[in-house]
């Protein structure tokens, strides 16, 4: 579809990128139609400076009245809620299929099981356990920048899995890219390339190596079960905020 087939509500898509993020609730004006799925991408990154920025301020008040551990392990939890734990299925399928030995088909199967799996459950612990660290070893001041910072990189990244194939037809992923625009990674790169800045060559610096750690993500995708999915794209969220995690302990800040 192109972007000039019909008119697109951009305050609708706004609203629908807000509503499938969060959990906050949004009033519609209309009913969401997959054309504002796809253009909703424009605003994933505007979404995760939201999300960040609110978990950034609580961690900030919390370690006011608390130890850092308690209040980066409160945050933490603030964090997952306010996506409603939207990622985290990803993380724990691509894992549970990932780690597997079998074909592609087969580990689609997998992906798609609701069980939880071995992988999926150690996956979805180191994660908890990596992100919780990371927070209790920050300081404090700066934390919703640079969260916030986190957050828009991680969901502008994920639109680089756009350039890989897909290794379902008719799943989200496809849905999203049949209805977003063409040049939606670059429509979308001014919030967290203005955020990198404010960073300096630190921010620079960890914006690229976020967009390398999605792009092996994408091969290892192609790789294992064909292509991306939905499940991929909500794993590179998960993965490209804990990269910036682990970075912010070496360069930034």
């Amino acid at each position: 579809m192109k972007d000039t087939e019909e008119k697109t509500d951009l305050f609708n898509a706004l609203g629908m990128a807000l509503g499938f993020l969060t959990i906050v609730p949004v009033p519609r004006k209309k009913e969401w139609s997959d054309r504002d799925f796809g253009w909703s991408v424009l605003f994933y990154p505007l979404i995760g400076v939201l999300i960040g920025g609110i978990a950034g301020t609580a961690y900030i008040l919390f370690a006011a009245h608390f130890a850092k551990p308690l209040a980066a392990f409160i945050t933490l939890i603030i964090w997952i809620l306010l996506s409603g734990g939207l990622h985290w299925d990803g993380l724990a399928d691509c894992m549970d299929g990932f780690g597997c030995s079998a074909d592609p088909e087969r580990r689609l199967e997998i992906m798609k099981d609701p069980k939880l799996g071995t992988f999926g459950a150690l996956g979805v612990f180191c994660a908890l356990i990596l992100k919780w660290l990371c927070l209790w070893y920050l300081p404090v001041g700066n934390v919703p920048l640079f969260l916030a910072f986190c957050g828009a990189s991680a969901r502008w990244s994920m639109l680089l899995l756009n350039s890989f194939p897909l290794a379902n037809p008719n799943g989200m992923a496809a849905m999203l890219r049949k209805n977003a625009p063409s040049r939606s990674f670059v429509y979308a790169a001014p919030v967290p390339i203005l955020l990198a800045a404010v960073h300096g060559l630190s921010g620079v610096c960890a914006l690229a190596a976020d967009l390398c750690v999605t792009a092996f993500l994408g091969w290892t995708a192609k790789r294992k079960i064909g292509g991306i999915n939905g499940d991929v794209l909500g794993f590179s969220i998960e993965l490209g905020e804990i990269v910036f995690l682990l970075l912010a302990q070496v360069i930034l800040l």
